[in-house]
């Protein structure tokens, strides 16, 4: 839908809504793409929206308020009824129901269980109850689920009654008496099998799963590692307590590489988008990292009060700093970058660090070689009045920096997980104020043992 169709479609709406056009505006609900809809939404009054909540069918309404922002759900849920709240909770799924009362202030979450029926609360609570970020807060809990003696017969009447509610038949799941999960068939494959087979024979047993303590990320990794569109949760005694499907995964990548880049460039994460973000908030979530690399500076400025003496005297060797700090800087994140990048993705574990050091190293060696030799070849055209040794030891120090550089931007991401942070947060401005400092401390020393006692 472009910009203007939207623009037509917008004042088609809002000249319903003016005229309680209620048949067509059911009309032209039903023939666009609720996502797009739901943008129209977003962008009405509280009070147009309203409008349009109490007219469009149930499961319709329920759909498009999944879609909305966090703030325009609150703007929402405050106006309506207990009853409006409950139908929209019994056409949402379990884990779009946390999204939302997530976000939502405590006057509110209370408003919203109160009109929630009782099996719903006790769902939401449990699901509440799991750590920030883990598989088992993501998860859904309306899923397929079938017994190992099933026939395929009495297999596909469960899906017909299960699949009306389930957030996908894609994969049916098989559990025992106990609800341990024994394995799962893909629907497909239960189309195609004869009707007087048994489930346990044609089901597959090579699981694929993750816990309920386990991180988001290691979901994510699962579904692109083998190419599935849900993976089955279970419980420390392995009973499949839920499902986490592709759509919730999307979430989690956009929600991890938005964190990820924010702590890449020294700003403190933050959940809301920029435009529903208030500035005191954005200005606490960025001036600690402001205020730690500032102080964290202190260390490159003592370093050249200490050569001070060096730099008065032979004046030219400052020309050169700044771009020795820039070429350590960019070597340093570029490494990071890519450490942060496979440590994400599952590519690179912490035990992999010799390895990783045997690759940068020959990395380094080529990069700094090359950017050593084109320097001095650099200075000798266009700075004639730099005399050749110095022009070579400004060049070795570019060859040196880089390898330092380097090497410390692949090993501060592994060191971080090590730790059991975040690796995001050893990269951009920190590697930078490290490398910064070691390209001044390596700059001086060649320049005070290899310069200076032979000028």
């Amino acid at each position: 839908m472009d910009n203007s169709e939207k623009e037509i479609l917008m004042e088609l709406l809002r000249g319903c809504i003016a005229e309680k056009k209620v048949k067509m505006l059911r009309e032209v609900f039903d023939e666009y793409n609720v996502v797009d809809m739901s943008e129209l939404v977003a962008e009405l009054s509280v009070e147009e929206a309203l409008f349009v909540f109490k007219t469009l069918k149930k499961e319709v309404s329920s759909e498009i308020f999944s879609y909305l922002s966090h703030e325009k759900q609150e703007s929402l849920i405050e106006l309506l009824t207990g009853p409006e709240i409950q139908s929209i909770l019994n056409n949402l799924y379990s884990d779009d129901i946390v999204d939302f009362i997530e976000e939502m202030p405590a006057n509110l979450v209370e408003h919203i269980l109160k009109s929630a029926s009782q099996s719903q609360r006790e769902e939401i609570n449990r699901l509440l109850s799991y750590e920030a970020n883990s598989a088992g807060s993501i998860m859904s809990i309306d899923f397929v689920q079938l017994k190992e003696k099933d026939t395929v017969s009495e297999a596909i009447e469960k899906v017909r009654k299960q699949g009306k509610v389930a957030e996908t038949i894609s994969y049916c799941y098989i559990t025992d008496s106990k609800k341990k999960l024994k394995g799962y068939l893909p629907f497909r494959s239960l189309l195609y099998a004869q009707n007087d087979d048994i489930i346990e024979d044609i089901m597959d047993t090579d699981l694929i799963f993750v816990r309920t303590s386990d991180d988001q990320e290691i979901a994510a990794q699962q579904i692109q590692k083998y190419d599935i569109t849900a993976i089955p949760v279970v419980n420390d005694e392995d009973c499949l307590v839920g499902i986490i499907t592709v759509d919730d995964i999307l979430d989690v990548i956009n929600e991890e590489a938005t964190e990820d880049i924010q702590l890449m460039n020294a700003i403190t994460p933050i959940e809301d988008t920029y435009m529903e973000t208030g500035v005191i908030k954005m200005y606490k979530s960025r001036i600690i990292w402001l205020l730690i690399l500032m102080i964290s500076a202190t260390f490159t400025g003592q370093i050249m009060a200490h050569y001070e003496e060096v730099l008065s005297q032979y004046v030219i060797l400052s020309v050169f700093i700044p771009m020795l700090m820039d070429a350590a800087g960019n070597a340093g994140n570029q490494a990071s970058t890519m450490i942060i990048r496979a440590l994400a993705m599952g590519e690179l574990k912490p035990k992999h660090i010799l390895s990783v050091w045997w690759k940068e190293i020959r990395i380094a060696f080529l990069c700094g070689l090359t950017m050593g030799a084109v320097n001095l070849v650099r200075i000798l055209i266009f700075m004639h009045q730099v005399d050749m040794k110095t022009s070579l030891i400004v060049s070795l120090t570019v060859f040196v920096t880089v390898c330092l550089a380097k090497m410390v931007g692949s090993t501060l991401p592994i060191v971080a997980v090590k730790l059991k942070q975040d690796p995001a947060v050893m990269a951009g401005p920190l590697i930078t104020t490290i490398v910064d400092a070691l390209a001044l401390i390596t700059y001086f020393m060649l320049v005070t043992k290899l310069l200076i006692p032979f000028l």
